[in-house]
């Protein structure tokens, strides 16, 4: 996957220069649209373009080429080479194969090859002011200081663990460059002074803000720039600190699709605000206009949004026609050049910047298919002969119906072949058919069918059929895994990476995939050179999305304890108050008890009254006979 579009414009917006995919680059004019050079390297297929870059100043080298006399030129061609001498001239392209090629406009031809400096894919180009210093990022982990006069390497030094996607001079002593993460260098000392943050994927593109350097030195700190991602919906900003420990970005420009190509006005505008354009990849223009003055805590909205689209009739629908680049010029209207349609015939358009419009939909006809008319016959060239009815039609033996050969009433009785079996007889006779009898069968259904129908959904890149077979049961992913070449892994794999950075919520199965496929077919990821490159996107978004898991769990935990010792408490009043008996009951006792106690009362002390005056008679009876006795007695003894 390209990360960088081999597609840029001079600064004033005279010239764009795009690379094709063979390899030929072509020059148009922005103004008229006409395609003023179109040039084909010699090494066009065996080391294409990979990224362009204009020299920013009007730079030529000393040693030139001999002019051949030539017959005299049309006013066209001088005045195109006028402006070629005034301005940019030289351009910057990395190749393939690890070289750089510097590209003369007003030559027209290769003018500097230069070797020597990167052993792989370049991927990223970036001139000093002053157009004699050239720095390159490549593949290989390494930045290259080019000396561009004498055509060698004037430092070179490892930069990243891994690929480096994009590089740019952010002052006359410092450097930006971007894998995944971005990194400040000091070009005097390469020395690391600082490291960003915020993207879970390669960076594509680093711009810095130049009004927002202010001139202190060897000093960056006021310094702004502004970064994308590849598959990332966001641009971001970031403020050039050395002296802080704080690697997140101060501002994010909110996108609905990810971003393919952008840029900013240069000069400070009135109000000290950035103009910041964005193409997406759907084709549209998104404008943001924002002043970069401390932290943001939401994202920047858009504030102009840019299609075009073709106008349509009664018999056809109006279609989008896709914005390819932009870039905004640096003059006193402010345009905006608009390049839309496509890079064979592209069209190119300045339109002034007005905020009063939020939505600015553009009416164009599409040129491609404007230039091709079909034209529907008036008369058939195709005519279908007379046949007579008389005529007869002769062909051959084995091709004419047959005869019955039986007479109808002595048809013999013929055993049944193998042949004139039906279909589910065949199956059963050589064991593949179910009969009614037979129990089902629990284990897992054949994926056979499956694994190719992915396979071939791959290979096509269509989605409707990859998706219905990932939607599938959790039973049949391990068996399909298994059943499919292993020519079709990796694809497997981006596909899946794709989906899960664009949808959070379907990835649960998607997961399910890529365990599967780690343990069916771990040996032979371990033999693919690039897998660490393959699964490190993978690993970062998961890393991302987990990055507060730890804190939530935590915070489940204390929750959990909150509401247990809530729940217990209240278990414990409620047996407290069902199952304790009271230590002391007072039961109040009512009038009709009072009365019988007070009639028992009374007649316990009326019997004892009784009794007293019993026991008084009886002692009284029993001294007068005790008396009486004595005396009887006394009587006897005397």
């Amino acid at each position: 996957m390209e990360l960088s579009m081999p597609f840029s414009v001079t600064q004033n917006g005279e010239y764009a220069l795009y690379s094709s995919p063979d390899g030929v680059l072509k020059l148009w004019e922005t103004d008229t649209g006409t395609l003023r050079q179109e040039y084909t390297p010699s090494t066009h297929l065996s080391a294409t373009c990979t990224c362009l870059a204009w020299c920013p100043t009007g730079y030529r080298l000393e040693k030139q080429r001999k002019k051949k006399k030539r017959k005299s030129k049309g006013d066209a061609e001088e005045l195109f080479e006028e402006k070629c001498k005034e301005s940019e001239n030289l351009v910057g392209i990395g190749t393939t194969a690890g070289n750089i090629l510097l590209y003369n406009t007003r030559l027209g031809d290769i003018q500097t090859k230069l070797d020597g400096g990167h052993n792989d894919r370049v991927t990223g180009l970036s001139w000093q002011p002053d157009g004699n210093s050239l720095y390159s990022c490549s593949n290989d982990h390494h930045i290259v200081h080019w000396d561009v006069p004498n055509n060698s390497v004037k430092h070179k030094w490892r930069a990243d663990k891994g690929s480096l996607h994009s590089v740019c001079v952010c002052s006359p002593h410092h450097l930006l460059s971007a894998g995944r993460t971005i990194k400040l260098w000091n070009t005097e000392t390469h020395e690391m002074l600082k490291r960003f943050t915020g993207h879970a994927t390669e960076v594509f593109r680093l711009i810095p803000v130049p009004f927002t350097l202010i001139s202190n030195g060897d000093s960056v700190d006021s310094l702004y720039f502004l970064s994308g991602a590849v598959n990332d919906r966001i641009v971001n900003a970031w403020h050039v600190d050395t002296k802080s420990s704080d690697k997140t970005a101060v501002a994010s420009f909110s996108l609905p699709d990810e971003p393919v190509m952008f840029d900013i006005s240069r000069k400070a505008r009135p109000d000290q605000s950035l103009l910041l354009t964005v193409v997406t990849k759907a084709g549209q223009v998104l404008i943001f206009e924002h002043k970069l003055n401390g932290k943001l805590k939401r994202p920047v909205r858009p504030k102009v949004t840019i299609q075009v689209a073709t106008s349509g009739n009664n018999q056809e629908v109006p279609r989008p026609i896709p914005i390819l680049g932009v870039h905004i010029c640096e003059d006193k209207s402010n345009n905006i050049l608009l390049v839309h349609g496509n890079f064979l015939k592209p069209t190119f358009e300045k339109l002034p910047y007005k905020n009063t419009v939020s939505d600015i939909c553009l009416i164009r006809e599409e040129k491609s298919r404007g230039s091709l008319k079909v034209e529907e016959p008036t008369v058939s060239k195709i005519r279908t002969p007379d046949l007579s009815k008389d005529m007869t039609v002769l062909v051959p033996e084995l091709m004419a119906p047959s005869v019955p050969s039986i007479i109808p009433g002595k048809r013999r009785k013929r055993k049944s072949s193998a042949s004139e079996m039906t279909i589910e007889a065949r199956l059963n006779a050589i064991g593949m058919g179910t009969s009614k009898t037979d129990k089902v069968s629990k284990a897992p259904p054949k994926t056979d069918g499956l694994g190719r129908l992915l396979t071939q959904g791959l290979q096509s890149k269509d989605h409707k059929i990859i998706n219905s077979v990932l939607n599938q049961n959790d039973l049949v992913i391990e068996n399909t895994v298994k059943r499919m070449p292993v020519q079709s892994i990796i694809p497997l794999i981006q596909h899946l990476t794709t989906l899960m950075q664009g949808r959070a919520a379907g990835s649960h199965k998607l997961v399910k995939w890529i365990k599967s496929i780690l343990v069916v077919h771990t040996s032979y990821l371990m033999t693919f050179p690039e897998v660490v490159e393959i699964f490190s996107s993978l690993y970062q978004m998961m890393d991302a999305r987990t990055a507060a898991f730890s804190r939530l769990s935590k915070l489940q935990g204390k929750l959990d304890l909150i509401l247990s010792q809530i729940t217990t408490q209240e278990q414990h009043e409620d047996e407290r108050l069902t199952g304790q008996q009271p230590l002391l009951m007072y039961q109040e006792e009512s009038s009709d008890d009072e009365d019988e106690m007070v009639l028992e009362v009374n007649s316990q002390s009326d019997s004892d009254d009784n009794l007293d005056l019993f026991d008084l008679d009886e002692q009284e009876t029993a001294g007068e006979e005790c008396t009486k006795n004595l005396e009887e007695d006394m009587e006897t003894d005397g």
